[in-house]
């Protein structure tokens, strides 16, 4: 059985995955924090610290998707 030598990946298609999973977990994180806010606050009267939670986790997404927008290429 021949042992076949893996090339590595080149340095920008690492970067773009890279970049492309940091983007999605920072969606993930941003829609935690929105479900958060609406969670710890739901009834109470502190409207602008829940304003101030949502805008966060709304801005964390928006952040996420420009970040993965664009898929990286394939790997092999």
């Amino acid at each position: 059985m021949a042992s076949r030598s893996r090339k590595p990946l080149p340095t920008a298609v690492t970067l773009a995955w890279l970049r492309y999973f940091a983007g999605r977990t920072l969606m993930m994180v941003g829609m935690l924090v929105v479900t958060g806010a609406a969670a710890l606050f739901f009834g109470a009267d502190a409207e602008r610290r829940m304003l101030v939670f949502t805008a966060t986790g709304a801005a964390l997404f928006v952040l996420g998707w420009l970040l993965s927008k664009k898929r990286p290429p394939a790997a092999r």
